[in-house]
């Protein structure tokens, strides 16, 4: 099966949300969120391979593994939502979200993302950012199969963003770190239909740090999207 071994919560009646978290994180830290609408959504969190409780991949886990992934839990909450999904992604889960939209419009009806940028042209910007991701792997205890799905090789992403049309809500925190303030910006910016949400005084991870601020973002842009 597409999704033997990953850890997938899912609970609710309703459109369907699909919450994806970052990297060295799990689905659980989504919680806040996902408690506040489960009452009228069908709410889906899961963790990425190797994290939370999701067994770990025999071999490399790469960007296409994890989109593979995704594309099974979107799958599985259309089922049950009864059409596309909005999907929430922070980081590394909101760069999956904008990489599997490129892939899938027609499964997506809305993005969310926080704290996320589009990837990197400039090679050196890339080998620096992939060193973070290093020592934050190093960090999170994540064997070097796993840390692989959080490093960048290419600039797919960013160079197609003009073909992104699913309305989308940009959230960050103002205390993030520049390169995630400057990455969300720049996605507001040049997504063709998207908002910006700035929190302040949040960090890297405002749906725990201001979760209602971060709920009352959500809700808003679900019911842009419902035409309410």
């Amino acid at each position: 099966m597409p999704t033997e071994g990953l850890h997938i919560e899912a609970r609710g009646r309703g459109p369907a949300v699909v919450f994806t978290h970052g990297f060295g994180r799990t689905g659980d830290t989504w919680a806040a969120q996902a408690d506040a609408l489960a009452g009228d959504h069908h709410v889906v969190t899961w963790d990425l391979r190797g994290h939370g409780r999701s067994a770990a991949p025999a071999g490399l886990y790469r960007r296409e593994d994890a989109l593979a992934d995704l594309a099974a839990v979107v799958d599985a909450a259309m089922v049950e939502g009864g059409g596309p999904a909005l999907l929430v992604g922070h980081s590394l889960g909101g760069y999956f979200s904008l990489a599997y939209t490129l892939a899938r419009p027609g499964t997506v009806r809305g993005l969310a993302l926080l704290s996320t940028g589009p990837g990197f042209r400039n090679p050196e910007s890339m080998a620096k950012y992939n060193r973070g991701v290093a020592r934050v792997a190093a960090a999170a205890g994540l064997a070097d199969n796993v840390a692989s799905v959080g490093l960048h090789h290419d600039s797919m992403v960013i160079d197609r963003l003009a073909e992104i049309t699913s309305p989308t809500v940009m959230i960050c925190g103002t205390d993030d770190r520049p390169v995630y303030v400057t990455g969300v910006r720049y996605l507001a910016e040049r997504l063709p239909h998207a908002s910006l949400v700035e929190i302040e005084g949040a960090g890297h991870e405002p749906h725990v740090d201001r979760p209602d601020e971060v709920t009352a973002a959500l809700r808003a842009h679900d019911a842009l999207l419902a035409g309410r």
